[in-house]
């Protein structure tokens, strides 16, 4: 065999393809940002941490359709209709994904659309009709035409969408295309004639996704959606069923060059028929998420896939020049190589870990010793949440427990200790008038480290998203001390929203050594992050334990507005409304729209425990205050709170805290955030969005208030945060962790 359709037009197709794609992808980043088109990383399916554009295949298709246009008319060989056929079918799935991209479509809505791209061509010719068979005396098989036509039909929409299940890491659906890509020019290239066009097709191809790798290698700058994923597969499929592919050694040759997707795809139809799983649901059991979950980072798991995807490759190129005898040897060989391959990944994977999670339970403590565990906190809701755990920890035999509270929020940090009867051993009191980030952090910060040095704790545990929580983690980490975060994992991909804490989660997650995430959707965020699977410890949150000990039937308010409540005739709606980045415009709107609520519903209440910021309280009292029915009151305490929620309505709320207290007393919380850090309680359906557009907030408990069963279906889901034992499995993971318990505690899972 030698090389007989290498010319220069090949050349020119590979090369302009490559360049004009390379040139479009920035342009094609900024357009998907103007319309929408961005993957948000809300599952654990997805391996980025922050939102990334999508639209990428656009720049793909581009490059492709000018190199295709300019340098496919210069053959006119038998296959140019068919190849008209294809370009008209590709243009439809680009299409079909660029909506996709921008907006979800529904599964059998795609397929529908992806079964007309795949007929068009398919009913110009491009199609399965012979199968060589070595075993016959002719040596093919001819097939007849109805079983070719539905054949290739499956065949070309199988593969569309076997490329696209593998696009879940920077680079591989592209990679893996590209190799593909090449593998099938190089076989058009040896010793077969009158390709036409298709040759210029599977160079440009190729040149397209070259083009596009260098911005979607990890990390990656842009995605190519399903606008390139669905291209990509498509043109691969309908390239592998033409000239020489469709004979030889029984269809083998684009099995082996398309594998990795292929067989990806048939274990995912497999894995979900066995766990009763509808077959277009999406999950995590790829192969790209497997050596993820085994401790591989996203550029080595790709860089394992492409050399999968290259032997497969390569071994397809053989057999085309070897025929079956030769098959049958290099497939064999693949066997093994693959063989070898996982069992490598195994061990790697099993090596990673324990190398990661050294210290897992493997401390240096004898079990008869004491760990000795320093509690920090600074907040109201820092101190609700961590009160449970902080009693948890003192009935402990085996733990030393040491409280310290910086006070940066000196008032309703007590009404909380009081409550709980908690005593601090080390109170900083930082607190001052007109106090900023910078000086809480600093104040913090420098008093922790003497506390830490003092005391000498085996661990620190701080909480959530404070600047006590930073400063807590990064004084333990200049003393040399682990770190455990309680509350980790929480992500919403935007540095400022909520700000300043969603980068003191970031940053706390970097210092940790134990993490302790309310959820699964938690952990999957940290996994993402590359934390240790080890020292992550799914626990429910401890504001539930809170919870769970403040609400009560009998209780009897202190307050007096609480008090002259009719709880029984009325609707109660409780507000908070005070985080930083709704200050000013945004706390206005809410106002108004809470305002109008009220005024458009003779029974309803709103009890509103204004922050004691200035800032809060100036704009509450303008909009809000002289209302008969709008109640402006100071901040409660906990449990009067907690028994508030009890007996109100709804909530409406921009606190996080609320968001997870609330459904777990069969509350339905509208959010007054545009986004929000726990979708957990959104997807089980307690809580909702609300945003901060008067408007939509407006509409959104108009709807509660007068529609019954809304109301029924958000107070009667199910509340996914915790069970009220939080305290006890991270107290029990604190033991497992230093060796002085054997048993690892079970995982919460609602």
């Amino acid at each position: 065999m030698f090389i007989q359709n290498l010319d220069l037009f090949t050349i020119f197709a590979f090369v302009v393809a490559f360049i004009l794609t390379f040139a479009a992808t920035p342009i094609v980043k900024k357009l998907a940002f103007k319309v929408g088109a961005v993957d948000v990383p809300k599952d654990k399916r997805r391996m980025h941490t922050e939102p990334k554009a999508r639209l990428g295949g656009v720049a793909i298709f581009y490059g492709f359709l000018v190199s295709v246009i300019c340098f496919g008319n210069l053959y006119h060989g038998v296959y140019e209709r068919q190849q008209l056929g294809i370009l008209v079918g590709a243009f439809i799935v680009v299409i079909l994904g660029v909506f996709d991209d921008i907006k979800p479509r529904k599964a059998w809505v795609k397929f529908i659309i992806q079964t007309v791209a795949a007929i068009i061509p398919v009913m110009l010719g491009v199609r399965i009709t012979i199968l060589s068979n070595p075993f016959m005396a002719d040596g093919f098989v001819f097939i007849p035409e109805w079983i070719s036509i539905i054949g290739s039909i499956l065949w070309i929409v199988g593969v569309t969408n076997a490329v696209n299940l593998i696009d879940g890491l920077d680079g591989l659906a592209a990679g893996v295309s590209s190799i593909a890509a090449v593998a099938l020019l190089s076989i058009l290239m040896i010793g077969h004639t009158n390709t036409g066009t298709l040759l210029i097709m599977a160079a440009a191809l190729a040149g397209a996704c070259f083009g596009f790798l260098p911005y979607n290698f990890n990390p990656a700058k842009l995605f190519m959606g399903d606008s390139g994923a669905l291209f990509l597969g498509y043109v691969l499929a309908c390239i592998s069923i033409q000239g020489p592919f469709k004979m030889y050694v029984a269809f083998s040759v684009p099995f082996l060059i398309l594998g990795l997707p292929i067989f990806d795809t048939l274990f995912a139809i497999i894995r979900r028929i066995i766990h009763h799983q509808p077959i277009m649901a999406p999950d995590r059991g790829h192969l790209h998420h497997r050596l993820i979950d085994r401790g591989f980072n996203q550029k080595t798991t790709v860089i394992i896939l492409y050399s999968l995807s290259a032997v497969l490759a390569v071994s397809a190129v053989v057999i085309f020049c070897t025929g079956f005898s030769g098959a049958l040897i290099l497939v064999s060989s693949v066997v093994l190589f693959c063989l070898f391959t996982f069992a490598f990944i195994d061990r790697e994977g099993a090596d990673k870990k324990v190398k990661d999670g050294a210290s897992y339970n493997s401390q240096n403590k004898n079990k008869l010793d004491k760990v000795k565990v320093l509690t920090v906190f600074g907040t109201r809701p820092e101190a609700i949440k961590m009160a449970p755990l902080v009693k948890e920890l003192e009935k402990r035999p085996q733990i030393e427990s040491v409280v310290c509270v910086t006070a940066q929020h000196r008032q309703m940090l007590d009404q909380v200790m009081e409550r709980f009867d908690i005593k601090a051993d080390y109170d900083l009191d930082i607190m001052q008038s007109k106090q900023t980030l910078s000086t809480i952090t600093s104040k913090a910060l420098n008093g922790l480290e003497e506390v830490i040095k003092e005391v000498k704790p085996d661990i620190v545990l701080v909480h959530g998203d404070t600047s006590t929580t930073f400063a807590g983690a990064l004084a333990a980490f200049y003393c040399q001390t682990k770190v455990g975060h309680v509350e980790a994992g929480l992500r919403t991909y935007d540095k400022y929203s909520p700000y300043p804490e969603e980068m003191n989660r970031k940053l706390v997650t970097s210092i940790a050594d134990l993490f302790f995430a309310p959820t699964e959707n938690n952990k999957n965020h940290l996994l993402k992050e590359d934390v240790s699977e080890p020292n992550i410890y799914i626990t429910g949150n401890t504001v539930i334990d809170a919870v769970k000990s403040t609400v009560r039937d009998d209780y009897a308010f202190e307050d007096e507005t609480l008090k002259g409540l009719d709880y029984e005739n009325n609707r109660v709606v409780l507000l908070t409304a005070h985080r930083r980045e709704n200050l000013g415009a945004p706390l206005k709107s809410i106002c108004r729209a809470v305002k109008e609520m009220v005024e458009a519903h003779s029974d309803v209440h709103v009890v509103y425990p204004v922050h004691l910021n200035p800032a809060v309280r100036e704009v509450a009292f303008d909009i809000l205050g002289g209302h008969d029915r709008i109640h402006l009151i100071d901040p409660l305490d906990v449990e009067e709170l907690h028994n508030l929620m009890g007996k109100c309505y709804m909530v409406m709320t921009d606190s996080g805290g609320l968001q997870e207290e609330a459904p777990s007393l069969g509350k339905p919380v509208l959010v007054l955030r545009n986004e929000t850090e726990r979708p957990e309680a959104i997807t089980a359906g307690t809580v909702k969005l609300a945003g901060v557009d008067e408007k939509v907030i407006l509409k959104l408990s108009n709807q509660l208030l007068d529609d019954t069963k809304e109301y029924e279906k958000m107070s009667h889901s199910v509340n996914p945060y915790g069970d009220g034992k939080a305290s006890e499995r991270i107290a029990d993971a604190i033991l497992y962790y230093f060796g002085i318990d054997d048993k690892k505690p079970e995982d919460f899972s609602c």
